[in-house]
Parts: structure tokens; C-alpha cells; sequence
């Protein structure tokens, strides 16, 4: 067998497809994580993570990389402005950012300040949100579009904020909504911003296809839209109406689907232009898919096109069409938040289990002495002993059938635990003996290719799926997770990674592999006193704001941090995670209550004399400790 080497490591985890340039390996086996993926810098995260835990940050720990953030951006921007000019497009790009992908202020300051240059904006689509974006823009002039249900506080307060100075347009979503914003527009003498969102018959594809369709939530029907505009002419109002917005869903996997909805979107601009209706935007929406995989594939977690051919179509779709009618091309709006948010962030986080097999009985001894043997055993010792490449199917189905036999015969009490232990050791053995004789295999016989599973081994890792990557457990999205650490090392355990909460569903099983999605994580062995970390990447949308907190896990530690050629990185921000009396607040728990209900407890049991003063004192310094700490675990 050739020597390991982390090409071999990058090919296994498929890093080089799925990191897009941003992620590698260095020599030392560590992952490096780039500003950009031409970039030459890089920052070694296994000594990132150990310099943290100097500094007194323990995992699990959420990196933030706010570079990476800047230059997705960057890039959005970058391919619509060579699409403009490759196609001659006599209108303007411009990218907005909806907040619901991530709302954390840190990374929406960013956002802001890194789109200053681009003229970025914010999508907002709740009260909460239009807040945030109002207080994102003050000083700082970013035009923000709201989408989703309003009421009457929301418009009126999106009249006034405009009256005072913001660009902030309201997409209508239903005529009903739009009669109060005529109604209000009337009663405070100020002009609306308006769009309109239209339902489309075109539907995107995968998890979010039912956002597109005649049967989609939100949007107007084409009779609707007319009736729209014969209201909005009747209150002299028509020329408020700037936008016309449509979306089909996220992570579309497919370009076909996105230039089916791109044709019949700017068909419905044309045709409402030649209505009278001044529209100068054609918003889009999201849709554009990240390559959580790397297959480049049109598999629900990649997408089978570049960030480059998706603009290029756009812009030519909607020249296309714009031309042949005879009409001014629109500016066109995308809101593309999972693109721009995903690869930015990583959730590093400490494996707790150290390698079981040290602490199991020794069962060496039966290798060499049958004789005390129940016949099961007898018979699974005897496979192990002659098994070889040619009677590999046979022996591999008689120890299924075998081991089936020994808890059979268990049941009925004819073996005593002992003997049972016994069979399923030597059971183990011959699964690895069959897995290292696969490995030399060319092909793998059909029955054998999925048998490695049995050797498959827990992983508990010191964090919350329900909190940190929910959307791992809750639609089955597939995220990256490798180990930052040994990957100059070939791995030599197959593993699941199963978190610390007590819930069966919080484990995962599903993980991206060299040949697309794979049942099992190669590992490392881990010595009893080694820190072995594992990384979760391309957790930057949704997951960070749609996390629960399972058993009262909180929020994690998060770290900000930039590129320094001189110090190679800045921490510019830590945000301590949740203490465990946060957690408890936010299910209406007062840490001072609890004190004192549990004092007032122990001070009649220290009268009645079933506790001592010392006991008792030494137990509230540790309830308080406790309250005051980290809700994940330490050493």
C-alpha cells in the first residue's frame, strides 16, 4: 500500500470540491482555512483552536471568517458586473441580503459595511427584521426591500421611515395588504416605494420547491395583478410601483428550473411595462444553491452550474427577452443569502469518547484454546483463522448467520453472557479481517460493499445538532465534517458523530464523501489523552438562527476573526456563549429564585441535622458554579 499523504485526505472528504479554494491541508496534516480561494495566506485551524483554548474559549467554538463573508460578496458582484459586460446589458446589478439567513448584528454590520461599495442592500420580512435593517441603515444610507405578511404598524412605519429619509421599498404579497397600504398612503400624505410580488406557474426543485407554483404562500396570481394595478390607477398611485419580484425557492439545484422561472418572470415585467407600469427592477429572489457535496450535481445538497453560468443566464435571459419586445431592461435585484453567508462559518468541537477497545476484556485467549468453547464460538473462531479474498462471501455470510445464532441461543439460555461477549468479539475481528482484505479488492462484490457499517463506531462530540446544524437532523441537508487535525494520517476508524444531548435523533449518519454521500466518517483512533477536534462547514445559513435548545443547550462560543499578514489572524470579536443560568432564562428560570428556594430547602435540612453547614455550603457554591458556567461540557 502507497504511504498516506493528505491528497489522500483531501480525495476522502472531498475538500477540493466542496471548499471551492477556501479550504486545504497543510503539511503539518492541519486544516487552513484562505480569505479567498486565490489567495496564498492561510490559517491553521488546529493551532487557531489551541490558541483560543489558551485564551480561556472552549469548545465547542462557532469561526467565524469575516474575509470569507467579503469575498463571497465580492464574487456575487464580480460575476453580474462580467455578465453585464460580456452581454452588454444596458442596465445595473445589485445584491440584496435577506437577514433571515442570518440575523446575528455582527455578520449584518458586516455584510453592510462590506457592500458599501456595491450598493448592497438588506431584505427584511418581519417587524423584528425591518427594525434591525432601519437601525443597520441609519448613518449608513442601505436601501431595504420587505417582503412577507404586514400589518398596519408595518406599513406605517415604513411610510414614516421613508418620510424621514430611508429607501425602503414595500413588496406587495396580497391585495388585501395593498388596500391598507392605499388606505395609509391617503391618511399620511406620503408616497409608497412599491413592488409586487408575482406567483409564478414555474416551480423550483428539492426541499424549498413548494416556495414557487401556482400554489406557493405568497405572491399575486396574474388576474390579481391586474386588478392591482386597475386599484392602484384609480388612487393615482400606479407610478409608485418600481419592482416586480418573484422567487422560487432556495438552493436550486438545477439551471433549467431557474431559467424556466427567469423567462416567465420577465415575460410578466414586459407585459406590465407595455400596461403603463413604471417598473425599473426585476428582483429575482434567492435560489442560488451552495455545493454542500462538491458532486456538482443536481443532488438536493449541490447544484449542477457555477456561480458564473447562473449570472451569465440571468443577464442574457432577461436581455433576450426585454429586446424582443422592444422594452428597457430592467435592473435586476437577486437576494442570494445562503451564497453569500454559507462557506464563512465553522463549528469546531472537541471528540469526548477516547478508543473503547482499551478499556474491554481480553479475549485473546480463546484464539489458542477452543476447547472450553460453546460450538458457535467454536465455529466463529475457526472462520477467522482460515478466511481469505477466496471464501470471503461464504465466511462472511456464515458470521451474520452465526452471530444472529448466538443471541438466538442466549435468548433461550443455553449461552451465558460470557460466551455471548465471546462471539461478538471474534465477530468483530472478522469484519476488520474482511474490511482489510476489501480494501485491496477490485471490484467489491455487490453483498460486501455495504457490510463496513457493522464496523462503524460512535464519535461523541461535545456539542448540540438540534442547536448548532439543526437542519442536519430536521430535512437531512448534508454538511461537510471533517477532522481539522492527523490528515496527514490515514484514518482507521469508519464513525458516526453523535452529540451530547439525550435524544436518539441526535446523530449523524449521513456525511460527504469522496463519491458523494457516504454512511460513515473515517476517523482516527484517538489516544486517552489526545484533544481531537472535528470541523462542521458551511454552517453560515439558517444554522446559527434556527437552532433550539434541546435539553438547554445555548448558543456556543463564537469567535470573529480576519486575516493579518503580519500576526496571520485578528480576533476582532468573542461572543461567550450561553451560561447555563441564560439557558434556563429563557424558559422563565430565575437563577436568583433558584438559589434561594434550594438554600431555604437545605437550611431545614441542616436543622433537622441530615445535612452539615460544610455539606450544605459546599453544595450551593457548586449549583451556583454550575449556573454560571458554559452548558456544554468541559474536561
Amino acid at each position: 500500500m502507497p504511504k498516506w499523504n493528505i491528497n489522500e485526505s483531501a480525495k476522502i472528504y472531498n475538500i477540493n470540491n466542496w471548499g471551492g479554494g477556501l479550504f486545504s491541508i497543510n503539511k503539518k496534516g492541519n486544516i487552513c482555512v484562505h480569505p479567498s480561494p486565490e489567495s496564498k495566506y492561510s490559517i491553521d485551524m488546529r493551532a487557531l483552536v489551541d490558541d483560543l483554548i489558551k485564551r480561556k474559549i472552549k469548545p465547542p467554538i462557532l469561526l467565524r471568517f469575516m474575509n470569507i463573508l467579503e469575498g463571497r460578496i465580492a464574487s456575487i458582484n464580480r460575476v453580474f458586473k462580467n455578465a453585464i459586460a460580456e452581454n452588454k446589458y444596458p442596465a445595473k446589478y445589485q445584491t440584496f441580503y435577506p437577514i433571515k439567513v442570518n440575523q446575528q448584528r455582527q455578520v449584518v454590520e458586516a455584510i453592510a459595511n462590506f457592500g458599501k461599495k456595491y450598493n448592497m442592500g438588506l431584505e427584511v420580512g418581519s417587524k423584528p427584521e425591518l427594525v434591525a435593517a432601519i437601525s443597520m441603515s441609519a448613518g449608513n444610507p442601505l436601501p431595504i426591500i420587505c417582503n412577507g405578511y404586514k400589518d398596519t404598524e408595518f406599513i406605517e412605519t415604513v411610510l414614516y421611515a421613508s418620510r424621514v429619509g430611508y429607501d425602503i421599498t414595500i413588496v406587495v404579497e396580497k391585495l388585501f395588504e395593498l388596500e391598507k397600504i392605499v388606505a395609509l398612503a391617503k391618511q399620511t400624505g406620503i408616497k409608497p416605494k412599491l413592488g409586487i410580488r408575482v406567483k409564478l406557474s414555474s416551480k423550483g426543485i428539492g426541499k424549498w420547491a413548494t416556495s414557487g407554483g401556482e400554489d406557493a404562500k405568497f405572491g399575486l396570481r396574474i388576474s390579481e395583478i391586474i386588478a392591482a394595478i386597475d386599484m392602484l390607477r384609480a388612487n393615482n398611485l400606479l407610478d409608485t410601483v418600481k419592482l416586480l419580484h418573484f422567487h422560487v425557492g432556495s438552493q436550486i439545484t438545477k439551471i433549467d428550473k431557474i431559467k424556466n422561472a427567469l423567462i416567465e418572470g420577465t415575460r410578466i415585467y414586459v407585459e406590465m411595462k407595455k400596461l403603463g407600469v413604471n417598473l425599473e427592477f426585476l428582483d429575482i429572489g434567492g435560489g442560488l444553491g451552495v455545493d454542500y457535496d462538491g458532486s456538482k450535481s443536481s443532488y438536493f445538497s449541490s447544484v449542477n452550474y457555477s456561480l458564473e453560468e447562473y449570472a451569465n443566464d440571468i443577464v442574457y435571459q432577461v436581455k433576450n427577452i426585454c429586446d424582443e419586445a422592444g422594452i428597457d431592461c430592467p435592473n435586476i435585484i437577486s437576494e442570494s443569502g445562503r451564497a453569500t453567508v454559507a462557506h464563512y462559518s465553522v463549528l469546531v468541537t472537541n471528540v469526548l469518547n477516547n478508543n473503547t477497545q482499551t478499556l474491554m476484556p481480553d479475549f485473546e485467549s480463546i484464539l489458542s484454546d477452543k476447547e472450553k468453547l460453546s460450538p458457535t464460538v467454536k465455529k466463529l473462531v475457526d472462520i477467522y483463522k482460515s478466511i481469505d479474498r477466496h471464501s470471503l462471501r461464504e465466511d462472511y455470510h456464515d458470521t451474520i448467520q452465526l452471530i444472529q445464532e448466538s443471541v438466538s441461543l442466549f435468548n433461550l439460555g443455553y449461552l451465558n453472557m460470557n460466551e455471548r461477549a465471546n462471539a461478538e468479539w471474534i465477530c468483530g475481528k472478522i469484519i476488520r479481517k474482511i474490511s482489510s482484505i476489501v480494501e485491496r479488492m477490485k471490484p467489491v462484490p455487490d453483498e460486501l460493499q455495504n457490510f463496513q457499517l457493522t464496523l462503524r463506531q460512535t464519535y461523541f462530540s461535545n456539542f448540540s445538532l438540534f442547536q448548532s446544524i439543526p437542519d442536519s437532523w430536521a430535512i437531512d441537508q448534508l454538511f461537510p465534517v471533517v477532522p481539522i487535525q492527523r490528515l496527514d494520517e490515514k484514518p482507521d476508524v469508519l464513525a458516526s458523530i453523535a452529540d451530547i444531548t439525550c435524544d436518539s435523533d441526535g446523530e449523524i449518519t449521513s456525511f460527504v464523501g469522496a463519491n458523494g454521500r457516504t454512511k460513515a466518517l473515517p476517523l482516527h483512533k484517538m489516544a486517552n489523552d489526545e484533544d481531537y477536534y472535528i470541523g462542521f462547514f458551511l454552517i453560515g445559513a439558517y444554522q446559527e438562527i434556527l437552532g433550539d435548545m434541546h435539553n438547554l443547550f445555548g448558543d456556543t462560543n463564537a469567535v470573529h476573526i480576519t486575516f493579518n499578514k503580519k500576526t496571520n489572524y485578528k480576533i476582532d470579536t468573542v461572543i461567550n456563549g450561553d451560561a447555563t443560568w441564560e439557558s434556563l432564562k429563557y424558559v422563565q428560570y430565575d437563577s436568583s429564585e433558584i438559589l434561594k428556594r434550594v438554600r431555604n430547602n437545605l437550611e431545614k435540612d441542616v436543622a433537622l441535622q441530615k445535612v452539615s453547614i460544610e455539606e450544605s455550603s459546599h453544595f450551593l457554591e457548586l449549583l451556583d458554579k454550575t449556573l454560571q458556567s458554559y452548558t456544554y461540557l468541559g474536561e
